[in-house]
């Protein structure tokens, strides 16, 4: 990225591991998990104090530009700051107001002067409606090395995506296990695996029946599987990367399924089906218990070759629009411009 240009840029900001051995400055490393739903409120304090840190910096250095990536909680009152001291913004992933605030686009265009996006249908969305944008592609479709690890052969190979949040994990892999258990009675030779961080082990071990628990190792895993069940998010597009059939869920509680019908303007919620305008995956949204109903798709897809060849197809096809983008060059090259 940046390094590789040859130009000497100094970079400060928030983050974890990953960025301080990039060469980021921490002012704090903030690992907390992301807050979803009504938990959102438990957040407000320490986003405010993160906000408080950040401002106090841009207000004695001055920087030249402030990237503000995601969070729009987060970021649009930093950025407000920024513009305050006559700072350049951009966003670096979208903010989705494309799902849930398309309203407030009108103050996004006041406190940013681009936004870089990472879903082809973006850049359209922002531009049509006066906002700078650029589509970069994203890092989960790079190539990604796939190591030789021990994996067990099976007819068929399962992979178990439960996510990285404790909350995410606690309510999701209870009900991918129970999908699975209805898939081996009809399928005895299934061998199935669950996936996570290796800093999400200790979450995943006391809820995973004695499953094979494979860490870091997400490309390898999912080049022997044949099917994934997932959680949504960044984690459906490495799925995806790979042409691998899935079904996507996401279980939540009652209010936050009430909201999410009344606030979102999508008809998906999977990246995938996003991407593509139209639902070439199963996905669910269940607050209830509907293994059952999931395992009935997930058996129909594994006894139905040709559907499953056409799902692969599918995703395929999708991932032909990351094709030529190289996101970490792309990315560069813009934050340069505006330096």
């Amino acid at each position: 990225g940046l390094k590789a240009s040859g130009e000497h840029v100094r970079v400060v900001g928030l983050g974890g591991s990953q960025m301080q051995k990039a060469g980021v400055e921490l002012l704090e490393h903030t690992t907390k998990e992301a807050a979803m739903g009504v938990g959102a409120i438990s957040e407000i304090k320490r986003i405010k104090g993160l906000v408080d840190m950040v401002g106090s910096w841009i207000e004695t250095n001055k920087p030249d530009l402030v990237i503000a990536v995601d969070s729009p909680a987060a970021n649009w009152p930093v950025c407000k700051i920024a513009r305050k001291h006559g700072c350049k913004v951009i966003h670096l992933a979208a903010p989705q107001l494309w799902a849930w605030a398309p309203w407030r686009l009108r103050k996004m265009k006041r406190l940013s002067d681009h936004v870089m996006c990472l879903l082809p249908f973006e850049q359209e969305w922002f531009e049509s409606r006066g906002m700078p944008a650029t589509f970069i592609g994203h890092p989960a479709m790079g190539t990604h090395e796939c190591k030789d690890i021990d994996l067990p052969a099976g007819m068929p190979n399962i992979v178990l995506l439960p996510g990285s949040r404790k909350s995410e994990i606690k309510k999701n892999l209870p009900m991918q296990l129970s999908i699975l258990s209805r898939i081996c009675t009809q399928h005895p030779a299934t061998e199935a695996v669950i996936a996570c961080r290796e800093e999400d082990v200790e979450r995943v071990k006391p809820l995973s029946n004695g499953l094979q628990i494979v860490a870091d190792e997400l490309p390898s895993v999912l080049a022997w599987a044949d099917l994934a069940l997932n959680v949504s998010g960044t984690v459906s597009l490495h799925v995806m990367r790979h042409g691998l059939p899935m079904i996507g869920m996401y279980k939540v509680n009652p209010l936050s399924l009430l909201g999410a019908k009344v606030m979102l303007n999508t008809p998906y919620r999977l990246l995938p089906n996003l991407i593509a305008g139209e639902r070439i995956v199963p996905e669910f949204i269940p607050c209830g218990n509907i293994a059952g109903k999931i395992s009935e798709v997930a058996l129909n897809m594994l006894n139905d070759e040709d559907a499953m060849a056409t799902m692969k197809n599918a995703l395929e096809q999708q991932m032909l629009q990351y094709a030529s983008h190289n996101p970490e060059k792309e990315s560069a090259e813009l934050i340069l411009r505006f330096l």
